[in-house]
């Protein structure tokens, strides 16, 4: 499946950094015609510890990213916000995924605000990862 062109550069910077490999990503939907039964709201990066990579060092790269971004960018206009995601494969075996979420703080905001605030905050976001070093 094709990368959003949105989201491409943060999918990008993130995999630059050596500790994650990502497997899916949303640039965002903000329209009320592409909203679905998902929330579109938020444009999102999905990721695992790339190979030979443990959790906790992505865990350090997410709080440091997080960190970075509230104490030069705040929440306002864009809440970005890091988890570790926990999905039941089935009665025994649960996978981990590390997720990378920014979400409009207003969402009344209109639809093109909305566009222009997550845009920027990708940008910033992947400033911040290439200020990084692994």
């Amino acid at each position: 499946m094709e990368i959003e062109a949105r989201i491409r550069p943060l999918v990008d910077a993130l995999n630059a950094t050596g500790l994650v490999q990502t497997f899916s990503s949303c640039e965002g939907h903000f329209a009320p015609e592409e909203q679905t039964l998902v929330d579109r709201n938020q444009a999102e990066v999905r990721f695992i510890p790339a190979s030979g990579i443990q959790s906790p060092q992505v865990e350090r790269l997410l709080a440091s990213v997080l960190i970075r971004f509230k104490q030069s960018h705040g929440l306002v206009p864009t809440t970005v916000t890091g988890f570790k995601l926990f999905t039941p494969l089935d009665e025994v075996e649960v996978e981990e995924t590390f997720v990378l979420q920014l979400r409009p703080f207003n969402r009344f905001d209109s639809p093109n605000h909305k566009r222009a605030d997550t845009d920027r905050a990708i940008q910033q976001i992947v400033a911040i990862l290439g200020q990084m070093k692994r």
